[in-house]
């Protein structure tokens, strides 16, 4: 089962993605970001080189977050994480330390 999931950097759709459970003991979600323009024009440069040389204050502000259709905004304790490596067409995305209600709302069979 997958379900449809908005990735946000503040007000700004990053994209989505067709989410399956990863791990369901850690509330980890994920699948392949598809990208919007507002992605490949502002954002992707800074995954990649985050990738490179860290930069926790940078990804903070950001201020990422995951949003269903079904319940809202995921309340995600382990943060958002998006791994875009150079020379890959596919964008990695996943959504972490969410909890057992809420994965319970965007997964009932898991």
């Amino acid at each position: 089962m997958t379900c449809q999931i908005q990735l946000f950097a503040g007000s700004t759709l990053l994209g989505t993605i067709e989410a399956k459970v990863v791990d369901v003991s850690m509330g980890v979600i994920g699948g392949t970001l598809k990208p919007t323009a507002a992605y490949y024009a502002s954002f992707q440069s800074f995954f990649r080189a985050h990738l490179e040389a860290l930069d926790w204050k940078g990804l903070a502000a950001l201020e990422l977050k995951a949003v269903s259709p079904m319940t809202g905004e995921i309340v995600a304790q382990g943060g958002v994480d998006i791994t875009d490596v150079e020379g890959f067409d596919e964008v990695d995305a996943n959504v972490c330390g969410i909890g057992f209600q809420q994965m319970n709302q965007l997964f009932p069979d898991s």
